[in-house]
């Protein structure tokens, strides 16, 4: 765990519980593994280059979307024009998963190019970025779980780091401390929180067991060159139902509108059901219509 604040007296630049830097990361590993798929699959690099900028702005303007709607509504409504304030921290990475999809569709469109396919290949590369931006997610204290007895809890600090000095920060407890405090869980004179669910390595695994299921879909498509929209089905519709299951056991989760469920969780279920339903269906009718 090492919660960071991004602080430089110089530039009077203060940002708490800074998560600009793993998002950084996170793209770039994506980026260069994308970029290794791609000469693989014999694709330009040239057009992965040019489309990675509405890639990143797409994931940018609904990671911050899906923020304030369905956890921050009311400091959006309140002051409209925080939403942009980007190094302001505020990101959710479903939205950035859907972002990055339709930044990426609108310019391959644009370019009138084979976006399914492309995708496709880079399918896996994309669930690597959401893996590691989640170890980042992990060692800054987002998203984090709800308290737990089993031997991997995970104890929350109360107080992060200053990058770059490194020096410990007493000004700002952390969210996932204040939360536990709020809760009851945690005395308010403890430094750390009780051990809670480490939801964001659960989420990193879950996005590396989809990335080897992508990598062994595209390689049994690119056997028959065709149908590569079958892998973003799948892609959506894995990564929505993973997120709905670990929502469950998530601190930070929206309140409950219906059965236990968020708003973010009835809409992640059924685009999730719809996807995947959609992916089996197509899957299935590609059996019948090969000759025998």
């Amino acid at each position: 765990m090492f919660p960071i604040h991004l602080n430089i007296p110089q530039l009077g630049i203060f940002i708490p519980y800074y998560e600009g830097l793993y998002y950084l990361i996170s793209f770039i590993v994506a980026y260069l593994y994308a970029a290794k798929r791609f000469k693989k699959f014999g694709l330009s690099v040239e057009t992965l280059q040019n489309s990675f900028v509405w890639i990143i702005i797409g994931a940018v303007l609904l990671a911050r979307t899906f923020h304030f709607v369905f956890w921050d509504l009311k400091t959006l409504t309140a002051d409209p024009a925080i939403f942009l304030q980007f190094w302001g921290g505020g990101y959710s990475i479903t939205g950035g998963l859907l972002g990055g999809f339709l930044g990426g569709w609108g310019y391959y469109l644009w370019k009138k190019q084979n976006f399914w396919q492309t995708f496709a290949v880079a399918s896996p590369a994309v669930f690597l970025g959401q893996a590691v931006g989640r170890v980042g997610c992990f060692l800054n204290g987002d998203a984090w779980g709800i308290p737990t007895n089993l031997p991997w809890g995970i104890r929350e600090p109360k107080y992060g780091h200053d990058l770059f000095g490194l020096q410990l920060n007493t000004q700002y407890p952390s969210p996932a401390w204040t939360w536990s405090v709020s809760q009851g869980f945690t005395r308010p004179d403890s430094l750390v929180t009780v051990p809670l669910h480490p939801t964001q390595l659960y989420e990193s695994l879950g996005d590396l067991g989809l990335m080897v299921l992508a990598i062994l879909l595209v390689n049994s498509l690119a056997k028959q060159g065709k149908n590569w929209y079958r892998v973003a089905l799948f892609h959506l519709g894995g990564y929505s139902l993973l997120r709905f299951a670990l929502e469950f056991l998530h601190g930070d989760r929206d309140v409950t509108v219906w059965a236990d469920m968020t708003s973010l969780q009835i809409n992640l279920v059924i685009f999730g059901v719809l996807c995947i339903t959609a992916f089996f269906l197509t899957g299935r009718k590609e059996k019948t219509l090969r000759p025998s």
